[in-house]
């Protein structure tokens, strides 16, 4: 029964025809281990080619395929070729295709790989809210207790922080982390006063959401200036949820 055989077609091919190459060529054992195709042969560097032979595919006179050893000078012959190959295709501009698509693939590897690692991310940031929201649940916290932060001092309300000096009082400002659930993520407070604000995360009737938050301690390392204070009165201003007061 007849089967097809698909092979690359070499100058090393071409020159099994010619007679003037006749002895460049032999009949190898079937089983030789050291046979290797010509065109996977001269892809090896000088050093890796040491026991290895060279040969291509041919078929006798009853068409029973029998691998051919090729000499050296047809695998430098077929050596030559391959790189004014390689000159036309550069001149073609292959060269080029080759090198975006390969940069190609390798963003979309890489952006895999990114969005594979958010996911992630965020698995296990919601998995953790969860598991603190069914702690707190499961506790019997008091509701309603919440604090109020002072940002600056409000008149007669809680003292303003040690150190924060008369000045801040004018700003009269005032954070409630029971509001914290109102908030819109509008990124006006830490983006603008990153001194005081930061981006955080809690679940709300069991969804997770982005939210800001006082950063802990950040009053007693602040240093007014009346650049702060006109940031501070800003942010409030322009609090979409309104709970910076």
């Amino acid at each position: 029964m007849l089967k097809l055989l698909s092979t690359a077609l070499t100058p090393a091919h071409f020159a099994l025809g010619e007679i003037r190459f006749k002895k460049q060529f032999h009949k190898l054992a079937p089983d030789d281990v050291t046979a290797l195709p010509v065109e996977d042969f001269v892809e090896l560097p000088k050093a890796e080619r040491v026991g290895k032979t060279a040969f291509i595919w041919s078929t006798d006179a009853k068409k029973r395929l029998q691998k051919i050893a090729v000499g050296d000078a047809i695998v430098a012959l077929v050596e030559e070729r391959r790189k004014y190959w390689h000159l036309l295709q550069y001149l073609d501009g292959q060269h080029v295709a080759k090198l975006d698509e390969d940069h190609r693939l390798g963003m979309e590897t890489l952006q895999a790989q990114y969005r594979d690692s958010v996911t992630q991310r965020d698995s296990s940031l919601d998995a953790f809210a969860r598991a603190m929201s069914e702690l707190a649940a499961s506790s019997r916290a008091p509701v309603g207790a919440a604090r109020v932060i002072p940002i600056a001092a409000v008149p007669g309300g809680p003292a303003a922080p040690a150190g924060a000096g008369t000045a801040v009082a004018n700003a009269m400002v005032s954070y409630d982390v029971a509001d914290q659930v109102n908030c819109t993520d509008c990124k006006t407070c830490y983006q603008d006063l990153p001194e005081l604000f930061e981006k955080t995360r809690i679940v709300v009737d069991g969804v997770s959401r982005d939210v800001a938050q006082m950063i802990p301690g950040a009053l007693e390392k602040l240093k007014v200036t009346p650049e702060l204070k006109a940031r501070i009165k800003r942010v409030s201003a322009n609090c979409d949820a309104e709970i910076i007061r």
